[in-house]
């Protein structure tokens, strides 16, 4: 059997064409399969790890780039985010294993787990065990933010609009589609003007 040539990180600088990249549709499959059933809590954490560190399918800016145009889609981050990676590196039937690997599991676990969890939910081992959980999940947003913001933090314009954003939603609960859509066009205005005027 040969071995999957898509999992295996690739030493030269990658091509901006993702299709160039040795990418197959059982390799997609594989990878989300592994990114929805160990992604418990956060499935973003997961996700860097496996197509960013491991398989190194994309770079640290693409992921950014990625991220950023799916969470102004509608649906969950992680769904829009393999059904995009997916479609562009193996179209629609790309698309679809994608997400098939995302959710076959969780979909299955979740319907197990919440058949469960209707009759033991009265309990206090469990209601402090959701507790324990939604924790650690905030924990991991916190620093998949931090990791993504990293490479930012010499830019005055993501420093800024980042903590508008903050305040916005934090301090006076702004919805999020007004936040986006007064904030998105400011940020793309200000990022063009600062790279016409520094190159």
């Amino acid at each position: 059997m040969s071995p999957d040539t898509s999992a295996v990180p690739s030493t030269d600088a990658p091509s901006r064409d993702l299709t160039q990249r040795g990418i197959t549709r059982k390799g997609l499959f594989r990878c989300f399969l592994i990114v929805g059933v160990t992604g418990f809590g956060g499935v973003l954490p997961v996700f860097v790890h496996e197509v960013v560190r491991k398989r190194a399918w994309l770079d640290q800016e693409e992921f950014t780039e990625l991220l950023a145009v799916c969470q102004v889609l509608p649906g969950p981050n992680i769904v829009n985010m393999s059904m995009v990676l997916g479609m562009r590196t193996c179209g629609l039937s790309g698309a679809f294993v994608s997400v098939l690997g995302l959710l076959l599991l969780p979909v299955i676990l979740v319907l197990a787990l919440g058949t469960l969890y209707a009759g033991f939910s009265h309990l206090p081992a469990v209601e402090g065990a959701v507790r324990a959980i939604a924790a650690a999940a905030a924990g991991l947003l916190i620093a998949i933010t931090a990791r993504l913001f990293w490479p930012q933090r010499a830019n005055p314009v993501a420093i800024g609009i980042g903590l508008l954003v903050l305040i916005g939603i934090a301090w006076f609960r702004m919805p999020l589609i007004w936040v986006l859509g007064v904030l998105g066009p400011v940020s793309i205005a200000l990022t063009w003007w600062r790279r016409r005027a520094h190159g």
